[in-house]
C-alpha cells in the first residue's frame, strides 16, 4: 500500500488504478476499495467510484457522487438507515433541492453546536427557513453562511429574496448587485433586480433586466410574464401581447 500511496501522491494515478484493480481482485478488503474510489474518482470515473465506495462501506462519499449525479431518490435510499454528521448534512441538502423544506429543517433540528463552523449547513438552514417564511432566522443563518463562504452568489441571491420580504429593498439590491457580480449568468437574480427596479417606477429601466433574464434563460415564464406587464404599463400593446403567450 505504500507503492500505491506513493503513486497516487505523484499525481501516476494510471499505474496506480491498474495496481489497484490487481489488488482489489486478490484481497478485496474495504480498504482497497476505498483507495479505489478516490483514484477512480480523480480520474472522473464517477459511476465506477460509486460501485466502489459502496463496496467500501463509504455510503457517505458514494452519497455525494450520487447527488453530483442529480440522483436524489438514490441519495435518501442509500442513506434511509445511515445516521451521522455528514450523513445528516446531505440528507438536509437533498430535502432542501427537492423542496421538502420541513424536513431539511428537521434533519438539522439541534445540531447547530456540531456545523457551527460550516457554511453548507446554514446555507441549507437559511434557504429552507426563507421558503418556510422564517425571514428573521433565514436572514440569521445565510448571513451566517456569507461569513463563512462569502463567494456563494445563491447565498446573496436568498438573503435579497429575505430581505424584500422584510420589506428591505436597500438591502436586497446589494445582495443582488453582489450575487450578479459574483455570477454575471444569474437569471433569478436580474429579475430579482427587475421587480425592484420597477416598484422605483423605472419601467424601462425593469425592462431591461428582465430581457437580460430571458437572455439567460430563453424559457423563463415569470420573466416574460413580468416583461409582458411592465411592455403594458408603456402602452407597448404587442411586445406585451407576445410576452404574455410565453408566459402559459
Amino acid at each position: 500500500m505504500d507503492e500505491l500511496a506513493s503513486l497516487i501522491a505523484s499525481g501516476n494515478l494510471h499505474l496506480a488504478l491498474k495496481k489497484l484493480q490487481e489488488v482489489v481482485s486478490q484481497n478485496p478488503t474495504k480498504d482497497s476499495y476505498a483507495l479505489l474510489g478516490k483514484v477512480l474518482l480523480e480520474l472522473g470515473r464517477d459511476e465506477e467510484a460509486l460501485d466502489a465506495f459502496i463496496n467500501a462501506g463509504d455510503f457517505e462519499s458514494a452519497a455525494k457522487i450520487l447527488v453530483s449525479m442529480g440522483s436524489f431518490d438514490k441519495v435518501l435510499s442509500l442513506l434511509e438507515s445511515k445516521s451521522g454528521k455528514e450523513v445528516s448534512l446531505i440528507k438536509a441538502l437533498i430535502f432542501m433541492r427537492t423542496e421538502k423544506f420541513d424536513s431539511a429543517l428537521k434533519e438539522l433540528e439541534g445540531k447547530e453546536d456540531e456545523f457551527r463552523n460550516e457554511a453548507i449547513f446554514h446555507k441549507v438552514k437559511g434557504i429552507s427557513e426563507y421558503a418556510t417564511k422564517r425571514f428573521y432566522e433565514a436572514v440569521r443563518d445565510l448571513t451566517r453562511s456569507i461569513m463563512l463562504y462569502p463567494l456563494d452568489a445563491e447565498l446573496y441571491y436568498y438573503r435579497a429574496l429575505t430581505r424584500l420580504a422584510l420589506g428591505d429593498e436597500a438591502g436586497a439590491e446589494r445582495d443582488l448587485n453582489m450575487a450578479i457580480n459574483l455570477n454575471p449568468y444569474y437569471a433569478e437574480a436580474y429579475l430579482s433586480k427587475g421587480i425592484i427596479t420597477e416598484n422605483r417606477g423605472d419601467t424601462e429601466g425593469a425592462i431591461s433586466f428582465y430581457s437580460r433574464s430571458i437572455e439567460l434563460k430563453p424559457n423563463y415564464k415569470e420573466a416574460y410574464l413580468r416583461r409582458s406587464r411592465a411592455y403594458l404599463k408603456l402602452g407597448k400593446l404587442e411586445e406585451s401581447r407576445k410576452d404574455e403567450e410565453k408566459s402559459r
